[in-house]
This record gives structure tokens, C-alpha cells and sequence, in this order.
């Protein structure tokens, strides 16, 4: 089975968005603190983290349905790193609630809505690693098209790792003002669990991002060799490498990608260095 060609419903996100935005209003209702004021902030950012996964699930959905212009994408190639993914995630929630998941179950059920919100994206960021990686198609597709998709995934690429970083900042600020309302204020507990999460995505992004700097490089040393170039005209084929290489992101980073959309990032760093450098 492959990816299909159908594009979501259109008002998927009128059914998703309110109905996991009710989700996160019902766990906040729940609380001991209600009504009071570090509740009221808390339970926004609970609800927003709720409604955002919802609408992070059909965004997912979008960008996986768009994957079929670039290339099929088999389930099993996407099944096996996700089950993987979540497996690890499993493992790291288990090691931080330490046997208190009965007490911290209402932020097992927020992470658990997050986490499931992400998983078409997630599959999604997978697939384009697949396309990024198949080169069936390169010894006859012209360089126009094959700049074309390489272009397209990256948009996709970076547009599923923007959704994740907000996913990832309502996470850690949802976590940070249940702390403030139960009054168990750890900043090393907000760094922790907030490089944990960051670190999630980067395991899938970072691989991917490899695969499609790799491709345009191969692509840029294709439209623009250097090797049989007179020196009177290297100055102009490396200003046409130059700019070809700008526009399939060949000169960015997997660690400049992930700070520019993971907003979380860096306070996360300067938190670290304040508080652990300090002492």
C-alpha cells in the first residue's frame, strides 16, 4: 500500500481542532487546583496544546497526501521508524514518571494527544526521507524535475518540522505552569523534559534533512561541473553553484534548521548554561 493521491476533508480541522481542544478542557477541569490563577494559565496552555495537536494532526494528513506528487511511499518503509519513535518515547515517559502515573495521568493524556497529533506528520517527514532517498529516478528525470521535487520536499520538510517545534513550545510551557500550579518548581525538570522532546524530533529530522542536502548536491554538481571548466569561467559556474545550492538549502544545517523552528531551542540552551554553568 501507498500513499494515496485523495486529499483529506476539507473541514477535517472543524472536527479534530474542537474536539481534542475539548479533550484538553475536560483534563483540566479535573484538577485539584481549580480556579485558581496558576490553574487558569495552566489550563490555557493545556487546551492550546490540545487544540494544537488536533489541527497538527490534519496538517500531517495535508503534507502526507502531497508526498504522492513526489513519489510512492510504502507504509512499511514509515511503520517500522514510528513504532520505533514512539517506542523510545514510551521508555522516556516511563523513566520520568517513575512509577507516578496514576498522579501525573493528566499529563500523560496531553502528551499522549500530542504525540498522537504528530504521527501523520511524522510519517510524512519519514516519507520524504524515503523520496529524498530513491534515486530510481535520477538517471532520467531532467535536472529541472528533479530540482523541482527536491525543492518541494524541503518545503514539506520544513513546514512539518515548524508544526512540531510549536507542538514541542506548548509541551514544555504546559509542563513549566503545572510545575508553578503544584508549586514543585524544577528548572532542571522543564530543561530536561524540554531537550527530550526537541531531541525526539531532531531524531527524525536530522537524517532526512542529511538525505536531501545530499541529493542537492549531487544535483548541483550535475548542472554545474567544475572539473573541465577553463579558469576564466570558474568565477561564474561557482556564482551558478552558488545559487543553485541556495535554493535547494544545500548550505544549511540539520542544527540550524532545528534552532530556527524549534523555537524551544534556544532559551532551552540559555536556560541550561545559566543554570548548570553557575554552579
Amino acid at each position: 500500500m501507498t500513499v494515496g493521491s485523495d486529499a483529506p476533508f476539507p473541514y477535517l480541522a472543524g472536527l479534530t481542532v474542537p474536539l481534542s481542544g475539548a479533550v484538553g478542557l475536560a483534563v483540566a477541569l479535573t484538577s485539584a487546583h481549580r480556579g485558581s490563577d496558576d490553574w487558569l494559565i495552566w489550563s490555557c496552555a493545556a487546551v492550546a496544546l490540545a487544540a494544537a495537536s488536533g489541527a497538527a494532526f490534519v496538517h500531517g494528513l495535508r503534507r502526507w497526501t502531497e508526498l504522492a506528487a513526489l513519489g510512492d511511499v510504502p507504509l512499511q518503509v514509515v511503520v517500522r521508524p514510528l513504532a520505533l519513535l514512539y517506542a523510545i518515547s514510551g521508555v522516556v515517559l516511563i523513566v520520568v514518571l517513575r512509577g507516578d502515573a496514576v498522579a501525573a495521568w493528566r499529563a500523560l493524556v496531553l502528551i499522549m494527544l500530542a504525540g498522537f497529533g504528530l504521527a501523520p506528520g511524522t510519517a510524512a517527514m519519514v516519507g520524504v526521507g524515503h523520496v529524498a532517498r530513491t534515486r530510481a529516478d535520477t538517471a532520467c528525470a531532467s535536472p529541472g524535475r528533479q530540482l523541482g521535487t527536491l525543492i518541494t520536499a524541503g518545503r514539506l520538510l520544513q513546514s512539518l518540522l515548524t508544526v512540531m517545534g510549536g507542538i514541542v513550545a506548548l509541551l514544555v510551557i504546559a509542563e513549566a505552569t503545572s510545575q508553578r500550579m503544584t508549586e514543585q518548581t524544577s528548572i532542571e525538570t522543564t530543561l530536561v523534559f524540554g531537550a527530550t522532546s526537541s531531541a525526539l524530533v531532531a531524531i527524525v529530522y536530522a537524517p532526512v534533512a542529511a538525505k536531501l542536502r545530499r541529493r542537492g548536491r549531487e544535483l548541483v554538481d550535475l548542472c554545474h561541473p567544475l572539473g573541465m571548466l577553463a579558469p576564466d569561467e570558474l568565477a561564474d559556474a561557482l556564482d551558478k553553484r552558488f545559487r543553485l545550492e541556495t535554493a535547494l538549502g544545500v548550505d544549511r544545517t540539520a542544527f540550524g534548521g532545528i534552532q530556527t523552528n524549534l523555537v524551544v531551542v534556544g532559551p532551552l540552551l540559555a536556560g541550561a548554561a545559566s543554570v548548570f554553568l553557575s554552579r
